[in-house]
């Protein structure tokens, strides 16, 4: 009997619900498994149909899931454990991961990337900058694929899994103009939504989008929220680091009220912990049996603390430098790669 074969257009339609043809080419680039072509015509490649149902009917309707790494307070380790996270996710357990950088400070940038690379980036309009800058003036034109950043990491010169989203130090002064962005003739544009619907078309080719929001909840970190789907609050065992946890809880809870949205909590990781000082012993205590709300009289709950917690490391501090000659997870985080590939763990069943 002669095989069925069926194109892009036909897969489109087949799947349950129908996607577009565009949703079938992120399955392409996104999903290792996905059904080669059986070969190539004039008009396009041809699978087989029974492959491809088959293949549909495991897959069809996983979305990536998204998280937000944030504190309001900076000097967390928060773009370290995020860039960890997404480098153990995508080397280790072969996930296809975004990373986003959203923070104006672009540590998580220079880390994955050399500098000269991301200044040429920054002055050709390729960073994150230019989606913004693009709603407030007609002029200014934004291409996400042009602005995606493929195979980054100073792990074997780039992990083919992991991808990048530039950050641009621009995004403070961008940040002040987006509440005007309806003023510039985009009347349907929501400003806190400008990045979800930039990453519509790509957004499926992804098993996990990683962001590093900067320290506040200003509009661009709401921009990563408003697609999130977790989110994970990095702190140091001290008492200023901690002090906020409550206040980004609750904050984090308005807006899901605001914009019907639910972003669960995955938990608190300790950072740059110093086993041998007592504060930091007795506060990760405290965190682990859930002091911190017991007085606020609130509903809302403490989210966990992560069984595995990250050591201050000096060698963890000089593996952000893209251009030291980092070719291992050993060499970039030293002692502290067991731990972050721990909390990796932890967060992928966090997931679940």
């Amino acid at each position: 009997m002669d095989q069925k074969l069926v194109g892009i257009s036909e897969i489109a339609a087949m799947a349950k619900p129908p996607v577009t043809k565009q949703a079938v080419a992120n399955w392409r680039s996104r999903y290792d498994d996905f059904p080669k072509p059986v070969q190539t015509l004039q008009s396009g490649p041809v699978w087989e149909a029974e492959v491809v149902e088959s293949w549909l009917a495991a897959k069809t309707g996983h979305s990536p899931v998204v998280i937000s790494f944030i504190n309001q307070k900076g000097g967390t380790g928060k773009t370290t454990t995020s860039i960890a996270v997404a480098e153990i996710l995508a080397k280790e357990f072969q996930k296809h991961v975004l990373f986003i950088d959203l923070d104006p400070q672009t540590n998580a940038t220079v880390n994955l990337i050399k500098e000269e690379e991301w200044r040429k980036r920054d002055q050709d309009g390729r960073t994150l900058a230019q989606l913004f800058k693009a709603k407030l003036s007609t002029e200014t034109k934004f291409d996400i694929e042009e602005t995606i950043i493929r195979g980054v990491s100073t792990i074997d010169d780039g992990i083919p899994r992991l991808e990048l989203l530039p950050s641009s130090m621009q995004l403070i002064e961008v940040q002040e103009r987006l509440p005007y962005v309806a003023l510039q003739g985009n009347y349907e544009t929501n400003p806190q939504d400008i990045l979800r619907r930039a990453l519509q078309p790509v957004i499926e080719r992804y098993d996990f989008v990683i962001i590093d929001c900067p320290p506040s909840l200003g509009l661009v970190t709401k921009n990563g929220l408003r697609f999130s789907t977790h989110y994970v609050i990095p702190v140091i065992p001290d008492i200023l680091s901690t002090w906020g946890i409550f206040q980004i809880v609750s904050r984090i809870a308005a807006f899901c009220d605001d914009i019907n949205w639910q972003i669960k909590p995955l938990g608190i990781v300790a950072t740059k912990v110093q086993a041998n000082m007592e504060l930091h012993s007795r506060i990760m205590r405290q965190l682990e049996e859930g002091r911190f709300f017991n007085e606020k009289h609130t509903d809302l709950k403490q989210p966990p603390l992560f069984k595995h917690y990250i050591k201050q490391n000096v060698h963890t501090a000089r593996g952000a430098d893209s251009n030291a000659p980092i070719r291992t997870f050993q060499q970039k985080y030293n002692l502290n790669y067991d731990n972050f590939y721990g909390l990796t763990t932890e967060i992928l069943d966090a997931c679940k």
